[in-house]
């Protein structure tokens, strides 16, 4: 009786398939629609798009390390760290207007390897760790000093 009934859900997938019970996701449809196309698909174009991400995920990994490098450094004045963070968030004096806010890391390179993608997250991630323990040791100081007071 056992493996009856397991034999009936094990194939009740491919018949429902079959007669069409299930109604196909837009995924699914998406997919068949590019494995039946019958024009050709341009390889070398999508090869091409992909590589740009890759490098442009490159720039930026190289750019937040750039920034972590400079921001390790303990002979910077407090200015000049903040100045620099403010800079790399895109937060300028009032009046002036440079455009869009500060983006995703994973912005245009959604479609890089895993381990890149990861990469990317872990680096940012370490530079949001450093702005938070400025501005954690920042309100620490000015609460030392108003306790003073």
């Amino acid at each position: 009786l056992l493996s009856t009934v397991t034999g009936v859900h094990k194939y009740k997938w491919l018949k429902q398939n079959v007669q069409g019970l299930y109604p196909q996701s837009a995924l699914l449809n998406t997919i068949v629609d590019f494995a039946l196309k019958e024009e050709p698909v341009d390889v070398e174009k999508m090869r091409k798009c992909l590589l740009k991400q890759l490098e442009r995920a490159e720039v930026r990994l190289e750019g937040i390390d750039t920034i972590l490098k400079l921001a390790a450094k303990n002979f910077l004045l407090p200015s000049v760290q903040y100045a620099m963070f403010c800079g790399w968030q895109r937060l300028i004096p009032e009046g002036a207007n440079i455009g869009e806010p500060l983006t995703d890391c994973l912005k245009d390179v959604d479609l890089i390897p895993p381990f890149n993608r990861m990469l990317l997250e872990v680096t940012f991630g370490k530079l949001y760790a450093w702005a938070i323990q400025n501005v954690r040791n920042i309100l620490l100081d000015a609460n030392a000093k108003f306790k003073e007071l």
